[in-house]
């Protein structure tokens, strides 16, 4: 006869259900023995953050890095012509996390905007340090941008005039996303009650890009958030594009970059340092006149590839033809200038 269970048996059996490590019977051997120690650890159950579904793949990271590497170059460049100081944006992380998140990670004290997306009926997020806000205000203002003493925040005026700053990022942001979609930015408002802000649900996904700054030697970070909306627009054009994409050998590439370096052509010269040299003697100068300039015949003179001073080196004879003998290799790094 079957064996009836009671309702305190039935309770038992569910309790030993839920506090099992596996819901699975170990697997059977052909001798008829389960597989006891065996299959315990692949049957052993381990718990899911929830938050890796956020994760973005490499492909994904690769797509957005691009153009978030291109912001970074064109922001870098126009802010350091508006300032006439040098400013340098590195991009520094990537990351896909909830508003709720990013909201939580905001200091106390700290630059936090939202930027208009007309078209999508969005915004994104930026914030930013307020010692590199108040720095650039100070140098818009006819300072000197050196670090301020201490934390404090924005007045009214400072809030205005560092708004032309956040116009000329959004400039930026449309140029770079526009190899995904036309997309507008304009800026919007600060929020000084940043927490307090509901710019969209709490569980939103948001794209969170953060940057390195240097500007004036003072080390700084800002950081733009892009809803989904608008990030997955880009993660679509990804998915787009990577089965058409041709696996890539880096190792390969370099080398045939080099080679075809190698194979190339500069032009290059030798010339002597400038010397100054009168009218009058200009004036009496005759075919088989000497010029005497004041360098030494047994310094060596530069040696210059494509334009740049990259060698010193001596005039020699190579047969029927005329040489250049390196004897010293000078810096090649660009100037303050750039160049």
């Amino acid at each position: 006869m079957e064996e009836i269970l009671n309702q305190e048996q039935i309770g038992a059996l569910l309790q030993k259900a839920r506090t099992s490590t596996s819901a699975v019977k170990p697997a059977v051997k052909a001798d008829g023995k389960d597989g006891g120690k065996d299959n315990e650890q692949e049957q052993k159950a381990s718990s899911f953050d929830l938050r890796q579904s956020m994760q973005l793949s490499p492909s994904q990271t690769r797509s957005i890095t691009a153009v978030q590497d291109s912001f970074a170059r064109g922001f870098g460049d126009a802010l350091s012509a508006y300032l006439r100081a040098g400013f340098e944006v590195k991009l520094a992380s990537i990351e896909q996390i909830a508003y709720s998140e990013f909201m939580s990670r905001l200091p106390d004290l700290t630059y936090f905007a939202s930027l208009r997306i007309p078209s999508l009926g969005a915004c994104a997020l930026l914030q930013a340090d307020l010692a590199l806000i108040l720095q650039i205000v100070d140098m818009l203002l006819g300072g000197s941008g050196k670090d301020q003493t201490e934390a404090r925040d924005l007045t009214e005026i400072e809030e205005d005039v560092f708004e032309s700053v956040a116009q000329l990022l959004c400039r930026e942001l449309k140029s770079a996303w526009r190899g995904v979609r036309e997309i507008e930015f304009e800026f919007d408002e600060r929020h000084k009650e940043a927490r307090s802000v509901r710019l969209m649900p709490a569980s939103e996904k948001v794209l969170s890009v953060t940057f390195d700054v240097t500007l004036m030697e003072a080390q700084s970070k800002f950081t733009v958030g892009f809803p989904s909306a608008l990030s997955a627009s880009l993660l679509r054009e990804a998915a787009i594009e990577m089965p058409f994409s041709e696996p890539s050998n880096s190792q390969k590439d370099r080398a045939r970059l080099q080679e075809a370096l190698l194979n190339s052509r500069f032009d290059t010269e030798l010339v002597l340092p400038p010397s100054p040299v009168s009218v009058r003697e200009v004036f009496k100068l005759q075919p088989g006149s000497v010029l005497v300039l004041e360098v030494r015949a047994t310094e060596p003179i530069h040696l210059n590839v494509a334009g740049k001073n990259m060698f010193l080196a001596a005039p020699v004879g190579c047969g029927s033809q005329r040489g250049a003998q390196v004897e010293k290799v000078l810096s090649i790094a660009p100037d303050k200038d750039g160049k």
